[in-house]
């Protein structure tokens, strides 16, 4: 990524943790990474975990930042939280659970409800996408909050 690209993100993603904490959001994880892919931001809406997607742009020029996630990356951050469920412990330790799930094709949803594993962690998850627009002197344009998007 290059460094305007790096900073501008960066400013998104304190932006929207601002924002999901104003909310009453609980900021539990920022750049969750494996060697799969990264969750921008993974917080406690309640009892729900979510996990969110930031996409941030200067302007307009391109679309917008909403046009800018696609099913490829939302699947992405699905199987993301699989994983970091798994590895939080909030569901039992297995070997290759997430890696079970995809290739059984059971959704991220039965998965992390425990409804496939019997003893999983019965809590909600979603993910969520915050799109922010900022104008060229680095101010708020716009920003939304896109909840339970996949």
């Amino acid at each position: 990524m290059k460094s305007a690209n790096k900073i501008t993100g960066n400013r998104g993603e304190d932006l929207a943790v601002k924002y999901l904490q104003k909310k009453g959001y609980k900021i539990e994880e920022r750049n969750f990474r494996t060697r799969f892919g990264e969750i921008d931001i993974v917080c406690w809406d309640a009892q729900t975990l979510v996990f969110v997607e930031v996409k941030t742009k200067i302007g307009h020029d391109f679309g917008e930042p909403e046009e800018m996630v696609d099913k490829r990356k939302m699947a992405q951050v699905q199987r993301m939280g699989e994983v970091y469920v798994e590895m939080s412990n909030l569901i039992p330790a297995g070997p290759g659970l997430a890696t079970d799930v995809v290739q059984q094709g059971v959704s991220s949803q039965e998965y992390l409800q425990g409804d496939s594993f019997g003893e999983g962690w019965m809590g909600q998850c979603r993910v969520d996408v915050v799109a922010i627009v900022l104008k060229e002197n680095g101010e708020v344009e716009s920003m939304r909050h896109h909840e339970a998007v996949y």
